[in-house]
C-alpha cells in the first residue's frame, strides 16, 4: 500500500470509500447524498489538496480530502448542496450550518479535512500517514492551520485526532466536536 496525491482516476473509488465508511442510515441508503456532501466537491475542485492510500493495484482504498480556504469552499460547494437538497433537504443544509460553527475558527484554521479508509486499510497507520502528507503539503503552501468536525459519539476518531496533535476547539455535545491543528 502507498500514499500518493489524488488523481482523476480515483474519483469513483473515493466515492465508494465515502459511501462504505458512512454510518448514518440515510448516508448508507444514498451514495449520492453522502458523496455530494463529503466527497465530490473536494475531488472535483481541490484534488491538489487531497491524498489517497492505495492497494497493491493502485486503487484508492482511503483518502484525506481537504479544502484549503473556507470562503472558496462555501462558493464552490453550492452546486453540490443544491443537488443534495433534492435528495434530503436538511442534510443539504448541513455544510452551511457547519460553516457557521466554523466561523470564528477560519482565520487561525483556514483549511478543513475529511479522512476515510476502508476496513482493509484501517489500523495500519495509514490515517496518520495521510494526515502527515496533507500537513506537509499545506505548510508548503503557507496555510497555518487545519480543522475538522467529528461526530460526538465517535470516540475512536476523537482519540485518533488527539494522538495526531489536534486539539479540541469546540464541543458541540451530541452533535459533535471540532478539532484543529496549527501547522
Amino acid at each position: 500500500m502507498a500514499i500518493r496525491q489524488l488523481q482523476p482516476k480515483d474519483k469513483e473509488n473515493c466515492r465508494t470509500v465515502c459511501h462504505q465508511t458512512a454510518t448514518a442510515p440515510k448516508y448508507i441508503k444514498s451514495k449520492d447524498l453522502v458523496c455530494l456532501l463529503y466527497c465530490d466537491y473536494y475531488v472535483d475542485n481541490e484534488a491538489d489538496n487531497c491524498f489517497v492510500v492505495t492497494d497493491e493495484d493502485d486503487n484508492a482504498i482511503g483518502y484525506i480530502l481537504c479544502a484549503e480556504d473556507q470562503k472558496k469552499f462555501d462558493k464552490g460547494v453550492k452546486p453540490y448542496l443544491k443537488k443534495a437538497r433534492k435528495i434530503d433537504f436538511f442534510d443539504g443544509l448541513m455544510p452551511i450550518l457547519e460553516s457557521v460553527a466554523f466561523k470564528g475558527l477560519c482565520k487561525k484554521y483556514p483549511a478543513h479535512l475529511h479522512v476515510d479508509i476502508l476496513p482493509t486499510g484501517q489500523g495500519q497507520g495509514y490515517g496518520s500517514k495521510l494526515l502527515k502528507a496533507l500537513e506537509e503539503h499545506l505548510r508548503a503552501k503557507g496555510i497555518k492551520g487545519v480543522r475538522l468536525g467529528v461526530g460526538g459519539d465517535n470516540t475512536g476518531a476523537h482519540r485518533f485526532y488527539e494522538r495526531n496533535g489536534f486539539v479540541l476547539l469546540k464541543n458541540l455535545g451530541g452533535m459533535g466536536r471540532i478539532y484543529g491543528k496549527q501547522l
